[in-house]
């Protein structure tokens, strides 16, 4: 058994490797060139542009929403915005007092029925937009006030389908939990998005704080609801057809991170799940395309992207059994004491990896620093307590099992915990407690055997795997805000 599970753990790390070696190419290429000059555009010369806002029961941060709309510039004639609402809560009252309170030209859309979710809000909204381009923005985010002026004039060049720019995080000091996902979504945003745009690889529309060309939409077959991450799903299927997108690392987009771990654990359900969605519908499709094989290589790493954080989780929950029967001497497999080395190898390149996003992405070097090892724990934690909905999800995502869209919760920037106590509506995905039980027991029986033999990797893997899942077990809906 013991030499079993050593060669299973084994593979886990070449398997790694392979994808730590990618992120190191994104990495060099992130580094590789940063400015870019934008395009000059008369004010007379600018398009019609539609902003759409999907939304669904989105109470705590819609008027926060609908003022950054307001004061963004551009010329009146050439704006048009649809609320997009299929909301079923006081947010539509909300918004038609809004609308009449300030006398803003604002299209509030309702639909019959919820039918394709974001995608199917998105795709009504198409049909009667006026503009030649399309911003669109989640309920969570603030658009700056030159948004549009810092990304219309990318559409010059007439190839060019998407304009997609970086997330920043409003929120990002609230607690540990918050700075472990700015830590993750920086990684994405500066060394992934920047990365794979620089080295002309597949990048993607990341579901808002970007803008789509109206013409490009149609060319790639349009909105469609049958994965969870339509966002993916249409920025695959445009740029398989020779559409070109253009990623501003050097523009921000301020938005609102999950508060608590159940919050942040119905997005990453969500993704995960749709990632997976879209290896099974487009896989084939990005192999056939004439995309160069640079480029197809590239894209597969990006699509199976979620699927890593599986091996992940993996390495985390086989690496206590590992070193211990190390510490043991129980593995008989010829050299085996050779491939050791592969797991910290592994484990710090991933550790470089994370550090370069969190230092590319933050202006200040020394916060990033200072806060970069407590909020790498918490992370691999925060992961570690979620793997199985992510395992759940994934399987389901290859498996071709459907589920609805469950849009992730957002409270605002204030009374959070009440806001949560007064029962924030929002649909989970079933119950799995029993199996994190089972999980968080593994943990402690590894944390005391690591004690017992003074196993610093042992205790170090434990502590990871035990915070984890008391995070999904006892502190799920808790903030651990600051002040």
């Amino acid at each position: 058994m013991s030499n079993v599970i050593f060669i299973i753990w084994l593979v886990i790390n070449i398997l790694l490797m392979l994808h730590v070696l990618h992120e190191g190419v994104l990495v060099v290429n992130a580094l590789r060139k940063r400015k870019k000059k934008k395009p000059e555009v008369k004010k007379e010369d600018l398009p019609m542009v539609t902003i759409q806002l999907p939304l669904y029961n989105e109470k705590y941060v819609i008027e926060r929403l609908l003022d950054s709309i307001r004061e963004i510039d551009y010329p009146e004639h050439l704006l048009e915005v649809q609320i997009l609402d299929d909301s079923t809560d006081e947010t539509t009252e909300t918004i038609r007092e809004y609308i009449e309170r300030h006398q803003c030209n604002f299209d509030l859309i309702r639909r019959d029925d919820r039918a394709g979710f974001k995608a199917g809000a998105l795709s009504y909204g198409l049909k009667i937009a006026k503009g030649e381009f399309v911003a669109i923005f989640d309920a969570d985010f603030i658009p700056s006030q030159q948004f549009l002026l810092e990304t219309i004039p990318y559409f010059q060049n007439e190839k060019v389908g998407v304009v997609q720019t970086r997330w920043l995080h409003i929120n990002e000091d609230q607690s540990l939990l918050t700075r472990a996902q700015a830590l993750m979504l920086n990684t994405h945003f500066s060394v992934e998005q920047l990365g794979r745009h620089n080295a002309e690889g597949f990048i993607n529309f990341n579901g808002t704080a970007g803008v789509w060309r109206k013409a490009c939409i149609a060319d790639a077959g349009g909105w469609k609801a049958d994965t969870l991450t339509e966002d993916l799903d249409l920025s695959f299927r445009a740029q398989a057809k020779g559409w070109q997108f253009e990623y501003l690392f050097d523009v921000g987009s301020p938005a609102e991170l999950p508060s608590t771990f159940e919050a942040y654990r119905t997005q990453q359900f969500r993704w995960s799940k749709g990632a997976a969605e879209c290896v099974r519908k487009n896989w084939k499709m990005l192999w056939n395309s004439s995309v160069s094989f640079g480029s197809k290589v590239m894209g597969s790493f990006h699509l199976l992207n979620s699927s890593v954080y599986l091996l992940v989780v993996a390495l985390l929950l086989l690496s206590p059994f590992v070193y211990y029967v190390n510490s043991e001497r129980l593995v008989t497999v010829p050299n085996f004491e050779y491939f050791l080395p592969l797991g910290p190898i592994v484990s710090g390149s991933l550790f470089l990896i994370f550090l370069s996003g969190s230092l590319l992405a933050n202006k200040n070097k020394l916060s990033a620093i200072l806060w970069y090892i407590p909020s790498l724990f918490t992370f691999f934690s925060m992961t570690t307590g979620i793997s199985l909905y992510m395992s759940f999800g994934v399987i389901e995502g290859y498996w071709g099992k459907k589920s609805p869209f469950v849009r992730t919760p957002k409270f605002g920037d204030e009374n959070i915990a009440k806001k949560i106590k007064s029962g924030y509506d929002y649909k989970k995905e079933y119950s799995i407690k029993l199996l994190e039980i089972v999980c968080w027991g593994y943990g402690a029986y590894w944390m005391y055997l690591g004690i017992q033999s003074m196993n610093i990797m042992i205790i170090a893997y434990a502590l990871i795997i035990l915070t984890g899942f008391s995070l999904a077990l006892f502190f799920k809906n808790q903030t651990f805000q600051w002040r």
